[in-house]
Protein backbone atom coordinates (compact mmCIF):
# COMPACT_ATOMS: atom_id res chain seq x y z
CA UNK A 1 0.00 0.00 0.00
CA UNK A 2 1.45 3.30 -0.22
CA UNK A 3 1.29 6.19 1.96
CA UNK A 4 0.23 9.61 1.60
CA UNK A 5 3.85 10.81 1.56
CA UNK A 6 4.61 8.44 -1.08
CA UNK A 7 1.80 9.45 -2.97
CA UNK A 8 2.92 13.63 -2.81
CA UNK A 9 6.51 12.46 -4.00
CA UNK A 10 4.83 10.87 -6.99
CA UNK A 11 2.65 13.89 -8.13
CA UNK A 12 5.64 15.81 -7.08
CA UNK A 13 8.35 14.28 -9.70
CA UNK A 14 5.67 13.08 -12.22
CA UNK A 15 4.71 17.45 -12.16
CA UNK A 16 8.06 18.12 -12.57
CA UNK A 17 8.65 15.31 -15.23
CA UNK A 18 5.67 16.79 -17.26
CA UNK A 19 6.71 20.16 -17.14
CA UNK A 20 4.11 21.48 -14.77
CA UNK A 21 6.34 23.23 -12.31
CA UNK A 22 3.34 25.33 -10.73
CA UNK A 23 2.00 22.14 -9.90
CA UNK A 24 5.24 20.26 -8.69
CA UNK A 25 5.79 23.20 -6.14
CA UNK A 26 1.84 23.09 -4.72
CA UNK A 27 2.59 19.19 -4.43
CA UNK A 28 5.98 19.82 -2.78
CA UNK A 29 4.67 22.75 -0.70
CA UNK A 30 1.63 20.47 0.58
CA UNK A 31 3.89 17.13 1.11
CA UNK A 32 6.34 18.98 2.91
CA UNK A 33 4.09 21.07 5.38
CA UNK A 34 2.36 17.53 5.93
CA UNK A 35 5.96 15.14 6.07
CA UNK A 36 8.40 17.72 7.43
CA UNK A 37 11.06 14.62 8.30
CA UNK A 38 10.84 13.35 4.81
CA UNK A 39 13.70 14.64 2.77
CA UNK A 40 12.34 12.63 -0.60
CA UNK A 41 9.77 14.78 -0.63
CA UNK A 42 11.91 18.34 0.31
CA UNK A 43 14.55 17.33 -2.43
CA UNK A 44 11.89 17.10 -5.13
CA UNK A 45 10.45 20.22 -3.64
CA UNK A 46 13.78 22.08 -3.59
CA UNK A 47 14.35 21.27 -7.48
CA UNK A 48 10.17 22.53 -8.53
CA UNK A 49 11.93 25.54 -6.16
CA UNK A 50 14.97 25.56 -8.48
CA UNK A 51 13.48 25.28 -12.00
CA UNK A 52 10.71 28.04 -11.07
CA UNK A 53 13.62 30.43 -9.63
CA UNK A 54 12.33 31.03 -6.29
CA UNK A 55 15.99 31.26 -5.02
CA UNK A 56 15.16 33.07 -1.55
CA UNK A 57 12.38 30.40 -0.90
CA UNK A 58 14.77 27.51 -2.17
CA UNK A 59 17.12 28.94 0.62
CA UNK A 60 15.18 28.02 3.68
CA UNK A 61 14.08 24.80 2.60
CA UNK A 62 17.45 23.41 2.01
CA UNK A 63 18.62 24.79 4.78
CA UNK A 64 15.89 22.79 6.82
CA UNK A 65 17.19 19.33 5.15
CA UNK A 66 17.92 16.64 7.83
CA UNK A 67 20.15 14.88 6.25
CA UNK A 68 23.24 15.30 3.50
CA UNK A 69 22.78 14.14 -0.38
CA UNK A 70 24.22 14.02 -3.60
CA UNK A 71 20.68 15.56 -4.89
CA UNK A 72 20.54 18.05 -1.98
CA UNK A 73 24.15 19.49 -3.05
CA UNK A 74 23.14 19.50 -6.94
CA UNK A 75 20.60 21.83 -6.02
CA UNK A 76 22.73 23.70 -3.81
CA UNK A 77 25.44 24.08 -6.44
CA UNK A 78 23.13 25.13 -9.20
CA UNK A 79 22.07 27.71 -6.49
CA UNK A 80 24.95 29.10 -5.87
CA UNK A 81 25.87 29.48 -9.57
CA UNK A 82 22.20 31.05 -10.51
CA UNK A 83 22.54 33.34 -7.71
CA UNK A 84 25.55 35.13 -8.45
CA UNK A 85 27.75 34.30 -5.18
CA UNK A 86 31.28 34.24 -4.61
CA UNK A 87 33.75 32.39 -6.14
CA UNK A 88 34.99 30.82 -2.80
CA UNK A 89 31.32 29.73 -2.01
CA UNK A 90 30.47 28.12 -5.90
CA UNK A 91 33.65 26.28 -5.28
CA UNK A 92 32.82 24.80 -2.60
CA UNK A 93 29.26 24.01 -3.26
CA UNK A 94 30.58 22.11 -6.44
CA UNK A 95 33.20 19.91 -4.35
CA UNK A 96 30.24 19.18 -2.03
CA UNK A 97 28.33 17.85 -4.84
CA UNK A 98 31.13 15.99 -6.02
CA UNK A 99 32.12 14.48 -2.60
CA UNK A 100 28.53 13.42 -2.42
CA UNK A 101 26.86 15.86 -0.65
CA UNK A 102 28.92 15.22 2.23
CA UNK A 103 30.57 17.97 4.37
Amino acid sequence: MISCADTLLIFTSFSIRSGLLWKAETYGRLGLAMFPEDDRIREMYAYALLLNQKFSELSSVLGDARRPSRNFAYVKARLEMLTGSSDAARSEAVRSFLRGGQA
